[in-house]
């Protein structure tokens, strides 16, 4: 019988090939996010790939209506998990002190509360077994400025701290708790496709000064080391670790 992974936020982005990899790998997947139509087509193409190896539960999980909707479904088509990638959050806001206390409180309960809300509420789920896994995607703006609002990286750096008393918590029960903190990541759409897009000699001096490799990270990148974090052979023995995937970025002080 086949693994089952649930990833967040998996329509786009790093959670789209999170999930793709998971897929390719022989894994069932579980796709959710806000936009159903987004959500058909992946778990469409899952499906056509190999029968009955995905499932599509539309979650918004700043709601806890629905992140008890996404928990109710998961029960009736899966009973248990896993694993879980908990890819949720926005870098988006305004920089320094001008941020408003609504942006700052709006960042937080995205980038933490929200998280910390579906974890509590998916774990029960979770199989109690050596190899099950949780995994958070953070970011390195949690221990460095990369010029991203404070209120983004303070929230960041609470995910940090819960994922370390989570995996101290879990350790009896066999389950691994991991923490992938990705530094630049080009994504469709993102910051760092504008920027190439706006000036191709602007986005390489960008690169070359704060990527010590020289080269943007890719979504694929983060995938790979998801799958690995949450891969048998070598994950069942991976814990309460946090993992700066950045190219050399938070080292090149």
């Amino acid at each position: 019988m086949a693994k089952k992974v649930l990833v967040t936020g998996s329509t786009k982005g790093i959670g789209k090939a999170v999930a793709e990899k998971f897929h390719n790998k022989g894994w069932d997947v579980g796709i959710t996010a806000r936009g159903q139509i987004e959500i058909n087509e992946i778990t469409n193409l899952f499906n056509q790939k190999r029968q009955n190896s995905a499932i599509g539960i539309k979650a918004d999980l700043s709601s806890t209506e629905e992140i008890m909707n996404l928990k109710h479904h998961l029960q009736q088509e899966w009973q248990e998990i896993d694993c879980i990638v908990f890819n949720v959050g926005s870098g988006r806001g305004t920089k320094g002190l001008i941020a408003t206390s609504e942006e700052n409180e709006l960042s937080l309960r995205t980038n933490y509360i929200d998280v910390v809300r579906t974890y509590r509420n998916l774990l029960p789920l979770v199989k109690v077994d050596l190899g099950t896994s949780l995994i958070f995607i953070g970011s390195i703006a949690q221990e460095i400025n990369v010029k991203a609002p404070i209120s983004y990286s303070y929230a960041k750096r609470a995910m940090n701290n819960f994922v370390l008393a989570q995996s101290l918590e879990l350790a009896c029960k066999k389950i691994s708790v991991n923490l992938i903190n990705p530094g630049h990541i080009l994504t469709k759409d993102g910051i760092w496709e504008r920027k190439m897009q706006n000036s191709k000699e602007e986005f390489d001096k960008l690169i070359s000064q704060n990527i010590p490799l020289g080269r943007i990270g890719q979504v694929e990148d983060v995938a790979e080391l998801v799958f690995l974090t949450a891969n048998n052979d070598f994950g069942k023995y991976l814990t309460g670790t946090r993992i700066a995937l950045d190219g050399g970025t938070s080292i090149n002080l």
